[in-house]
């Protein structure tokens, strides 16, 4: 039972990680874990986990996720299931649809907000989830069978 608990902890501190000076261009990531973006990114991300947005993270794209907390900078679309963070360093420009929103003096946002439900948040995810690359492929190749 012991190894269990330790293995679980250590997958509990999993985070897919894009430091400072890394720039990375039309790109699609998902991940189960929680990401965390202090360099550039250029793309979709889809995660089950948390999306943290460094002071000097830019993200431009589009963003399907539970939770965030935006510290840096974004340029598009966001879907948020939970609770979206936006903190006082952050910019914001772009739809931002969440179930819950919490906005820190000095945070800038121009852009519009729609506050949704959980199911509404399946239904678009489900939505985001079949437009994916990933997704494509798959079904390239069932239709080649």
């Amino acid at each position: 039972m012991a190894e269990k608990n330790s293995s679980q902890l250590a997958h509990a501190h999993e985070i897919t990680r894009i430091p400072v000076g890394t720039e990375i261009r039309a790109a699609f990531l998902f991940s189960e874990k929680d990401v965390r973006i202090d360099g550039t990114f250029t793309g979709d991300i889809i995660t089950s986990g948390k999306l943290i947005i460094g002071e000097t993270g830019y993200l431009c794209g589009n963003i399907c996720c539970k939770n965030a907390d935006i510290y840096g900078r974004i340029d598009g679309d966001v879907i948020i299931g939970d609770t979206l963070m936006l903190q006082s360093t952050c910019i914001f420009k772009g739809l931002l649809q969440a179930h819950k929103l919490s906005v820190e003096s000095g945070a800038r946002f121009n852009g519009t907000c729609k506050i949704i439900t959980q199911e509404e948040y399946k239904k678009m995810e489900e939505e985001f989830r079949g437009t994916s690359p990933e997704t494509e492929d798959t079904q390239k190749s069932d239709s080649k069978k």
